[in-house]
């Protein structure tokens, strides 16, 4: 399995009706639900996932949720595949050692 970077910026759009920032949010946490069971959200913009799907499938996937809830426009939405590992700093310990086990 691959760790994924997602990140997700509503705000991008410029002007959003009030509440739609928090909607989308929620819509694309449901969508990663959907795909991964092992994921975790060090910021609100920003979901790490465990997935052997593809980033194009993911984008894909994310999109398609997003509009299922009325959202013709994702924002910013961003989908990197961790290819060579990762690194971190200053991350709590339960959070390193979870993505020491993800990025295997």
């Amino acid at each position: 399995m691959a760790l994924c970077l997602v990140i997700h910026r509503p705000e991008a759009l410029g002007e959003l009706p009030a509440g739609d920032g928090p909607a989308m949010r929620s819509a694309l946490a449901d969508a990663v639900w959907e795909v991964a069971e092992t994921h975790w959200s060090p910021a609100p913009d920003v979901t790490l996932v465990v997935t052997d799907l593809s980033p194009d499938y993911l984008l894909s996937h994310f999109r398609r949720a997003l509009a299922r809830r009325g959202f013709g426009q994702a924002g910013l939405l961003v989908v990197l595949r961790c290819a060579e590992g990762a690194a971190w700093e200053g991350l709590p310990a339960e959070a390193a050692a979870w993505l020491a086990e993800a990025a295997g």
